[in-house]
């Protein structure tokens, strides 16, 4: 017959505990296979739209009306403003200027904030594009 002593038998039962507990915590994978994520993931950048862009030679033959709307396609309510680019025919920026969306209002997931301003081009004839950029703030 064997003889155990107390100390042998303490780490026996330290023994098949932790064994116990790594079976537990890590077999489970091991032997009913791998974890398949359900829901998608989303990504944390913001998305947004830009519509209804209309860019206007007022009868001045000075000064350009532009507006527009921001749609929000993020999972949060934004303000912020657009940066609007005049391009010449060599697609370069000739004028930029900023104005707030939405009289730098709130607006939710879905909604769409306006904006609309006019821009001098005083000397510059040969505009021929309009960009628009969306910032937070």
């Amino acid at each position: 017959m064997l003889k155990l002593y107390t100390g042998e038998l303490m780490r026996i039962k330290l023994l098949i505990a932790i064994t116990l507990v790594l079976v537990l915590a890590f077999g489970i994978n091991a032997f009913g296979g791998s974890s398949i994520r359900e829901k998608t993931l989303t990504s944390s950048a913001p998305v947004y739209e830009v519509e209804d862009l209309i860019a206007e030679l007022q009868s001045d033959g000075n000064n350009v009306l532009v507006s527009g709307k921001i749609k929000n396609l993020s999972h949060s309510s934004v303000r912020g403003y657009v940066i609007i680019y005049l391009k010449n025919t060599k697609d370069q920026v000739v004028r930029s200027v900023e104005t707030y969306v939405q009289d730098h209002s709130y607006f939710r997931h879905g909604k769409a904030g306006e904006f609309e301003t006019t821009v001098n081009i005083g000397n510059i004839p040969d505009i021929q594009n309009v960009v628009v950029e969306f910032v937070v703030k």
